[in-house]
C-alpha cells in the first residue's frame, strides 16, 4: 500500500515544480490597442475572405482612412465662410481668420457617419485571371462594412450632398 502512495505523491510534487517553474513572467502592458486605420483594414480583409463574390483575394494596398461626417447648418456656413476667405486670399492677417474658422468646422463636425477606406486587391476574375482590382469601402461607426462600392461608383457616395470629409 505504501508503494501506491509513493508515485502519487511524486506526481503532485512535479506537477507543483512545473507550475511554478514554467508560468513564465507575465507581461502587464501588452494590451492589443489596434488604430482606427487597423481596424478598418482588418475589417476589410475578414469581409473580403468570406464574402464569395472575390474569389483568391490577395490585398494590395489600403489607402488612407477617412471619417465621414453629416453636413448640417453650423458646417455648411463655417464652410462657406472658409471659401469665401479663402476665395479673397488676402495676405492681412486673413490665414487667422481662416484657422479660426477651421478650429470651429473642427468642433463642429456634425454626425459621425461612418468612415471611407480605399482598398486595392487581386482576385480572379471569370475566366480564372488575376485581375487588380480597388474598391471603397464603406464603413459604420463600428467598423462594420455597409457598402463596396467599385470605382465607376465612387462619386455617387464622394458628393459633399451627403458627406464631407475635413480637410
Amino acid at each position: 500500500m505504501r508503494t501506491k502512495s509513493i508515485p502519487s505523491a511524486l506526481l503532485f510534487f512535479l506537477m507543483v515544480v512545473m507550475l511554478i517553474f514554467c508560468k513564465g513572467p507575465v507581461k502587464e502592458d501588452t494590451v492589443y490597442c489596434p488604430t482606427k486605420q487597423q481596424r478598418a483594414e482588418d475589417t476589410i480583409k475578414s469581409w473580403m475572405f468570406e464574402n464569395n463574390e472575390y474569389p483568391h483575394y490577395k490585398p494590395i494596398v489600403f489607402g488612407e482612412i477617412n471619417a465621414r461626417y453629416e453636413r448640417h447648418d453650423r458646417t455648411f456656413q463655417l464652410m462657406s465662410m472658409i471659401e469665401r476667405e479663402e476665395a479673397a486670399g488676402k495676405d492681412d492677417g486673413s490665414t487667422d481668420v481662416r484657422d479660426s474658422l477651421k478650429v470651429l468646422l473642427e468642433e463642429n463636425l456634425g454626425e459621425l457617419l461612418g468612415y471611407t477606406m480605399l482598398h486595392k486587391f487581386n482576385m480572379d476574375n471569370l475566366a480564372g485571371d488575376m485581375v487588380e482590382m480597388e474598391c471603397l469601402f464603406l464603413l459604420d461607426t463600428t467598423f462594420r462594412v455597409a457598402s463596396v462600392l467599385k470605382p465607376e461608383e465612387f462619386d455617387l457616395i464622394l458628393t459633399e450632398k451627403v458627406f464631407y470629409r475635413v480637410e
